[in-house]
């Protein structure tokens, strides 16, 4: 039996940005972090698990389930991806390891699609705190923490005769917990027939987040991503080029000690003005200070307007969807941007950043779920943006607060290689066309660059205002200027 791998180790641009949404704080499941010392505290609740479920099964003892496994030591070698890391551990150990972790989360599974808490009331802690909602779920769909569904199928033949949970229970107990933990939503036609042809649990996930349509989708559209990085680049050269004459001008003015004292009084009338005041307030944050210390490096953002720009600036109305990521859409007709929902809570971090090293680490071509949150990366700028999404019902909040959703997606989208999804780009693509193209925006943007764009620039045209008024003062202290500009009165 030829099984490709599929659990492979977090690779390091992922791992060290936010090790600990990808390495496990409670258990180990599988060989990868099986001898980790500070996990040995739960070795005891697998094994307690582990008996439990031999027990319901009431056929085979452990010893004889692990030596008909042994027969599978190398598939499951196989799964764990020999190019990523050997697994150095001896055969008979290995499969003690897959037999009580697999039987442990099986009956893990069982218990949380059944729902009933008194299953649940042996997962405590030492302090007496259910740990079934909690560390253990997040454990539970880490990359580096998946057990294949192969041996789910071993270990369920091995021990009954009958092939009832094998091919109805089991499929529906995987999908059932899939949809209740998941963030988006999944395909309701997922057929059961194909859940156990997928890898593990995050694979399943993985598949029953992104469309089969996906495939089609994601192949090569030349120029897509090329175009909106250019419209963005193309408006900051602009940008860079009108701004370059008074850059020089300053550059020569800047000795002068006057337009020091002209630069505070320029700040003093322009703030006393309402509209003006209001439009500084927008740009100040945009404003970098001179004497300011450069920033550390921060995690490339997709080139997207944030939602409140979108929203206050360009006037385009957030919709829910109630679709799979790929009911994303902008309607440039009605101002109209379709975001499917997604629900935060307290293990979403982890099941998103994993998803995606999953999606990073297999073979495709294509990586449609980082490019979907990659987006939300884009257009969630603020605190300010995540309410917005909320109060729009895009996001469904159970977090702390919206500063929460934002530390959440604070980089989360970073992946090791570019994203290649056509469909995603052409969404962006038609977003920031609309955004940029509009005549509001066009308005907006152009009293931000050229008035609040640079102090600098007021301080020069309000410097050479000064000078030449000062020139025409010492000119009509010398000569009557009256006399010059009206000879017939005084004559």
């Amino acid at each position: 039996m030829e099984v490709p791998a599929c659990i492979f180790n977090i690779p390091a641009a992922l791992a060290s940005f936010k090790p600990e949404a990808y390495m496990p704080q409670l258990m180990g499941l599988g060989p990868y972090h099986h001898c980790d010392p500070d996990l040995y505290g739960m070795e005891l609740y697998k094994l307690a698990a582990a008996t439990r479920l031999q027990k319901q099964f009431k056929t085979q003892e452990f010893e004889l389930l692990v030596d008909k496994l042994m027969e599978f030591e190398y598939t499951v070698r196989a799964c764990y991806g020999c190019y990523h890391k050997y697994l150095d551990i001896e055969g008979n150990t290995l499969m003690w390891i897959m037999a009580i972790d697999g039987l442990f989360l099986l009956e893990f599974l069982q218990i949380f699609t059944n729902k009933d808490d008194s299953e649940a009331a042996h997962l405590v802690d030492s302090a007496g705190r259910k740990l079934f909602h909690d560390s253990i779920l997040s454990d539970v769909m880490l990359l580096e923490n998946q057990i294949p569904f192969f041996l789910f199928s071993k270990i369920i033949s091995i021990q009954i005769s009958q092939d009832d949970l094998h091919d109805n229970c089991l499929p529906l107990i995987l999908t059932t917990f899939c949809h209740s933990i998941s963030p988006v939503k999944l395909k309701e036609d997922f057929p059961l027939t194909r859940v156990l042809d997928c890898s593990h649990l995050l694979d399943l996930l993985y598949h029953m987040i992104v469309p089969a349509l996906a495939d089609q989708l994601t192949q090569e559209a030349p120029g897509t991503q090329k175009s909106v990085t250019e419209s963005k680049s193309s408006q900051q050269a602009d940008s860079a080029n009108s701004c370059q004459i008074f850059t020089t001008l300053w550059e020569v003015l800047s000795s002068l000690k006057i337009i020091k004292k002209i630069a505070d009084s320029v700040k003093k009338t322009i703030t006393r003005v309402p509209a003006l005041s209001f439009l500084a307030a927008k740009a100040k944050e945009s404003i970098k200070p001179e004497n300011s210390q450069p920033k550390p490096v921060q995690v490339e953002k997709i080139m997207i307007p944030s939602a409140s720009n979108l929203s206050e600036i360009a006037g385009v109305e957030f919709c829910p969807t109630t679709g799979d990521i790929l009911t994303i859409k902008f309607d440039d007709k009605e101002n109209f941007f379709y975001l499917p929902i997604i629900t935060l809570n307290v293990h979403s971090e982890v099941i998103i950043r994993n998803l995606i090293a999953y999606e990073a680490s297999t073979a495709s071509d294509s990586l449609v779920f980082a490019r979907h949150t990659e987006l939300l990366d884009g257009i969630i700028d603020t605190a300010g943006d995540a309410k917005l999404l909320r109060e729009k019902k895009i996001i469904v909040n159970q977090l702390k607060s919206d500063d929460a959703v934002l530390q959440l997606f604070d980089g989360i989208g970073k992946s090791v290689r570019l994203t290649n999804a056509p469909y995603f780009d052409k969404t962006i693509e038609d977003v920031n066309k609309f955004f940029y193209n509009s005549r509001r925006v066009r308005i907006y943007s152009g009293v931000r660059k050229y008035v609040f764009g640079s102090w600098k620039i007021l301080t020069v045209f309000a410097g050479i205002l000064l000078l030449l008024l000062t020139g025409v003062q010492s000119f009509c202290s010398v000569y009557t200027c009256p006399d010059m500009i009206n000879p017939a009165v005084h004559n």
